[in-house]
């Protein structure tokens, strides 16, 4: 079976075939292979018992623009490790995340990402090591 090819780089398209990111509501803001931006509106559905955001969010984030700049390169890669920080949180508004490239590999990429604030304040830090599966 072949498979299909799209434009990694569209934002539309990677979207369209990344189905958590339209279910989360998260948004691509800027896609490169140096460093990438999403964004996502908090929803009462993403708190936790405290009625702040809830980590799995913040870390989805944290992952989800990590693979963003990692495949950037037109390869594809899963999630190998990851290390996060939670620093603070927030309970409504607008959260962004990026991911900025630390080391491009040939089987591991590292990606340093921060999850932030509408004031710019760190919510998490996350590295996270990348493993390419090829083209």
């Amino acid at each position: 079976m072949k498979e299909e090819t799209w434009n990694v780089l569209d934002p539309e398209e990677y979207v369209k075939h990344n189905p958590f990111m339209g279910y989360t509501n998260m948004k691509i803001e800027n896609i490169s292979p140096e460093c990438s931006e999403i964004s996502m509106e908090i929803t009462h559905d993403m708190t936790n018992l405290m009625g702040a955001l809830h980590g799995g969010m913040i870390y989805a984030l944290a992952d989800v623009v990590t693979g963003l700049t990692a495949r950037a390169d037109g390869r594809k890669y899963v999630t190998q490790s990851a290390h996060i920080n939670f620093i603070h949180n927030i309970s409504e508004g607008t959260v962004y995340a990026k991911g900025i490239l630390i080391r491009r590999g040939r089987t591991i990429t590292i990606v340093r990402g921060k999850v932030m604030d509408e004031d710019g304040n760190v919510l998490a830090d996350v590295t996270v090591d990348m493993f390419c599966l090829g083209e």
